[in-house]
């Protein structure tokens, strides 16, 4: 995989081609769905989270209720679109660090590192995020057929470069291995926001090296030679 092919994966923002109909319906209703997520947010912000009620959204974004409900059955899917949104947004400018990273492990913890720092900075939206994600059991849906719902997607055009250069395991393929590792993630976020002290980033670190040396213990060349002799 050349750098080229890595650099129009990760351009995750542009929309696919739709034939002109359809592309028009598309991005009308991404465009009530991020007017919706952003007046949401803006919401969150001055009243706090578990304060906003979705008939106060409705209201503020000029909305229906019934046409807010047909997008978002809940307050944690309105912020999880806007969350997701942020991720591709965050996706395509690093996209050239990424890039520049020519082994798996600094690459994925440039992701890593901006997840962390960003997760820092709005942490108390972070726990209602997951309860969204870890009770949602059908994929997210992708509004206008390019966004990717997380990180995933990043994670698996990762892996696939590393399985190429040799770095990863190949005999498991690229989308299950970007999930198991995801799992990670979740369960790392879970981790740092129910542990006083922990900091993130120091979390993340411990996923990646677990997800690229695995849990068994490291081998001892002093303590087998010892056994030899």
């Amino acid at each position: 995989m050349n750098d080229e092919y890595i650099c129009t994966t990760f351009n995750i923002v542009n929309a696919m081609t739709d034939p002109d109909t359809s592309g028009r319906r598309a991005r009308k209703r991404t465009k009530t769905l991020d007017l919706i997520a952003e007046t949401a947010i803006r919401l969150f912000q001055a009243l706090g989270y578990e304060a906003v009620t979705m008939e106060q959204i409705a209201v503020e974004a000029d909305v229906a209720k019934g046409t807010l409900y047909n997008h978002f059955p809940t307050k944690e899917a309105v912020l999880a679109h806007w969350i997701h949104a942020q991720l591709a947004i965050d996706m395509a400018r690093l996209q050239p660090l990424i890039v520049q990273q020519p082994k798996f492990v600094p690459a994925i913890s440039v992701m890593f590192d901006a997840s962390a720092a960003w997760c820092e900075a709005h942490r108390d939206w972070i726990a209602p995020y997951l309860r969204f994600r870890l009770l949602s059991f059908e994929a997210v849906e992708r509004e206008d057929g390019a966004r990717p719902s997380d990180q995933i997607d990043g994670f698996a055009m990762l892996i696939i470069r590393g399985q190429q250069a040799g770095e990863l395991r190949d005999d498991l393929d690229a989308s299950q291995l970007a999930t198991l590792l995801h799992h990670l993630y979740l369960g790392a976020l879970m981790r740092w926001l129910v542990t006083p002290g922990l900091v993130l980033q120091k979390e993340f670190a411990a996923v990646v090296k677990l997800f690229v040396d695995g849990a068994a213990r490291p081998s001892d060349p002093v303590a087998k030679s010892r056994r030899k002799s």
